[in-house]
């Protein structure tokens, strides 16, 4: 590594490292405040509170490495170049695309180093921080106001079984439109199980209208589909399962959303439509701190009076702005508007296009 590149890293850690503590923290306290009352009036334990912040932590690093990365950037670049340290490299025959490559190369470790928290440790930490949440933070607020009825449910059930439903009825204990897949230990569908309804016993569900398909590892039904009028399913699932414990794609690593979906084609067209997105989401979100990188860069580099306050001011909202128009196109993605992966994309695709512009226009 040339003398230029571990200046130019080190130049860029520093401020990284604590922007993405301070982000961190400031998050957490934001979030703290924003269920204060609820902490005082339903007096949540405080080892309770710490154990889900713990766990949630990851989460809140990921979401705010973006803004932490764009801060890096510009500080580094607005500080040589006050110190016309840019203007030397150039006179030395260093191309802004050379002197900002460093920069690059952490923002790709960064957005691979993203995706790999997202994919292996964001899945556990959030069913953790979820489940402390639901058990302990909001156990109390949830009985004086509970939701009545829950569209698309979906839950990983015990024995490897996938269960759907298109409405649940929290009163009733009721299931509407129901579809129960079956897996093996290689999570090979081995049968497929649909009813009209189902209806909690006491002590078991209890579904009608019920038709059951035996299937093979290729996909294929193996036998003719058996019907119930009604029949007794064996289900560990209670009703406070499907109210409380929804499977999220947050929960799942990108090769297991990719198979749960893969698992629910011809059940709910919105539901699907819905995992996609979040399933191309899992890789387009990592990439955004490399392309913010390029969106930043240039502003940085404004040689005006108040340059350094104009160009950061300017960065911080095309960031908002990104961020802003990748929201929007996941909802119109959702809300079947976009392709999914358009709707993934779109935001990542514009803007890098943006920022290469501006950087070329720099140089």
């Amino acid at each position: 590594m040339k003398i230029i590149d571990r200046y130019m890293v080190r130049g860029f850690l520093t401020p990284f490292t604590w922007c993405l503590f301070i982000f961190t923290v400031m998050a957490v306290i934001i979030d703290i405040f924003s269920f204060i009352e609820d902490v005082v009036k339903y007096k949540i334990p405080a080892e309770a509170m710490a154990a889900f912040y713990v766990y949630y932590s990851p989460t809140i690093i990921l979401q705010v490495t973006p803004m932490a990365v764009l801060l890096s950037t510009m500080f580094l670049l607005s500080n040589l170049n006050k110190n016309n340290e840019i203007t030397a490299m150039k006179s030395s025959g260093i191309s802004l695309w050379r002197i900002i490559s460093p920069i690059i190369i952490l923002g790709l470790i960064i957005s691979i180093s993203s995706f790999i928290v997202s994919d292996r440790i964001i899945p556990i930490s959030s069913k953790v921080a979820s489940m402390i949440r639901q058990e302990e933070l909001e156990k109390a607020k949830r009985k004086n106001n509970p939701q009545k009825v829950i569209e698309n449910v979906a839950v990983y059930g015990a024995g490897n079984k996938i269960l759907f439903a298109r409405l649940y009825d929290t009163e009733k204990k009721l299931l509407t439109d129901v579809v129960i897949h079956d897996h093996d230990r290689s999570e090979n569908l081995i049968s497929k199980t649909t009813a009209q309804r189902g209806v909690w016993t006491g002590n078991s569900w209890k579904f009608f209208k019920v038709i059951t398909w035996k299937i093979d590892n290729s996909g294929k039904i193996l036998s003719e589909p058996v019907f119930y009028d009604e029949k007794v399913v064996p289900l560990k699932e209670r009703p406070r399962d499907f109210a409380y414990k929804e499977w999220h794609s947050e929960y799942m690593s990108y090769a297991e959303l990719k198979n749960y979906i893969k698992n629910f084609r011809g059940t709910s067209t919105k539901l699907v439509r819905g995992l996609m997105v979040d399933l191309y989401q899992k890789i387009s979100f990592s990439v955004i701190s490399l392309i913010i990188i390029l969106i930043g860069a240039p502003f940085a580099l404004i040689t005006t009076r108040g340059g350094v306050m104009i160009g950061m001011g300017m960065s911080i909202a095309i960031g908002l702005l990104y961020y802003a128009s990748m929201a929007i196109s996941i909802a119109f993605g959702k809300a079947g508007i976009l392709p999914p992966l358009t709707a993934a994309w779109l935001g990542d695709i514009v803007f890098a296009i943006i920022g290469i512009y501006l950087v070329n226009k720099r140089t």
